[in-house]
């Protein structure tokens, strides 16, 4: 007999009229709220709100990365082998000078992790280094798992201006046998989850009209990275949404595609002030990115926004995803999240308004036009000004910042990262720290 025949079923109405009595007056309309890319979210969803779903991906496991910034090779070589003996099934390389590739790999099998070199076009090197592993299919599971990161559109929104020009900058984009989409930068800069897919499917779509005008498309491979902020629903769907968007453009053109998401913990929530407390923001985060189906995962260390990472941090780092796969089994089963009304219902309506928001941004000329008139920074400013703006008011909660201060907490001494020159042609897209920010703001 089926548990399912014991029950009467029960109408989204007749919850709405329990829910009145239950809360003594308080309505349905009352309890509805907006996130911060203006979605309404309803205070429950039943299966009324949505068709039945199949899952969106199928793969149950993910990576454990970890992010080098390789100033010297040999000391970033040591710290690649600290992280594989200490679990990390995956490395990230930030490359942007000439280096001695050779010495950077030094016993690392790359034939068996999953590894990306992020490298800007003064690295470009690093791509003939690795002809022998880059875009090879991985020893273990057979999955490609080596790439090469040079993402010019992002590069050109991060320093705003070209390396060399247009036309030499987008031909270097043939030299790869995967697309790399770098949307990490605009969640960072503060953009909400709508406009951070829409300008990355607009970036996407100009290397595709690049790429088929030229008649030079061999790119099965699509590799993005995305970082995953604090809204844990939010960033659930907005995963699920990169997949369903993604190959919604690609069959505009016909083509066929692989989706490879390395997601990365957001560094605009993360506070020298009760430093500890970034562990559980980036918890939350990890899950999140789990959940939506990342394949491989970079918590970033709880003070690297303050400090270099220490072993101790990069540790911990580390250890919070073992937990969430050896204790929390989050690697077993696959869309976890597949079938759930809310989070469904979630993923259809980003996409709808993402998609929207795209057609927007192609009307004015798409991406490359859209960065020339600073549309796109127009966008992801105002997303942040609303950011600080609910630091500010204590709509947005920051632990140990605007609330819950430690009044027993030492003054941290900062150490200042070297600021990168900007003189562009465009206005620049930079990252930003919400708590720097708001104590910024304190000060003056």
């Amino acid at each position: 007999m089926s548990l399912f025949t014991e029950f009467e079923p029960t109408s989204a109405e007749q919850w709405k009229q329990q829910l009145v009595k239950d809360l003594k007056g308080i309505t349905f309309e009352d309890l509805k709220s907006t996130n911060q890319s203006g979605i309404e979210i309803l205070p429950f969803y039943t299966g009324e709100n949505l068709e039945k779903k199949e899952p969106i991906f199928n793969n149950k496991g993910w990576d454990i990365c970890e992010h080098i910034i390789v100033d010297d090779e040999t000391q970033a070589n040591a710290q690649a082998l600290e992280a594989l003996k200490g679990g990390s099934s995956g490395l990230s390389f930030y490359i942007h000078k000439k280096i001695k590739t050779e010495t950077l790999i030094k016993d690392i099998s790359l034939e068996h992790i999953y590894t990306q070199f992020f490298i800007s076009n003064d690295a470009l090197h690093v791509l003939e280094d690795l002809k022998n592993e880059y875009a090879k299919p991985n020893a273990f599971d057979a999955k490609v798992k080596c790439f090469v990161n040079c993402d010019v559109l992002s590069l050109l929104a991060f320093y705003g201006e070209w390396h060399k020009n247009k036309e030499e900058d987008l031909s270097t984009i043939t030299k790869f046998k995967h697309i790399s989409i770098n949307s990490d930068l605009y969640q960072n800069a503060g953009a909400n989850a709508v406009n951070e897919l829409a300008i990355a499917l607009s970036q996407l779509n100009e290397y595709l009209h690049f790429l088929t005008e030229t008649k030079q498309f061999n790119h099965e491979l699509i590799h993005l990275n995305s970082a995953i902020g604090s809204d844990f629903f939010g960033e659930i769907a907005k995963l699920r949404a990169y997949r369903n968007l993604i190959a919604n453009l690609f069959n505009e053109y016909g083509l066929q595609h692989e989706l490879v998401i390395q997601a990365n913990t957001t560094q605009l929530n993360k506070s020298h002030l009760d430093a500890y407390t970034n562990i559980l923001r980036s918890s939350t985060e990890a899950m999140s990115a789990i959940i939506g189906g990342c394949n491989s995962l970079t918590i970033v260390p709880y003070n690297s926004t303050y400090e270099a990472s220490t072993p101790f941090s990069r540790r911990m780092a580390r250890n919070q995803q073992h937990i969430l796969k050896e204790e929390s089994y989050l690697d077993k089963v696959a869309d976890i999240a597949a079938g759930s009304y809310f989070i469904e219902t979630l993923t259809e309506q980003l996409c709808e308004t993402a998609w929207e928001k795209f057609k927007e941004l192609e009307s004015k000329g798409g991406f490359i036009k859209c960065i020339e008139s600073g549309l796109i920074q127009e966008l992801i400013e105002k997303d942040a000004l609303q950011l600080i703006e609910k630091i500010k008011s204590n709509d947005l909660v920051l632990v140990g910042v605007n609330k819950f201060q430690n009044a027993l907490e030492k003054t941290v001494t900062i150490t200042k990262k070297a600021e990168t020159k900007m003189g562009g042609q465009f206005k620049n897209i930079k990252p930003i720290n919400l708590s720097d920010c708001f104590l910024s703001d304190l000060a003056n």
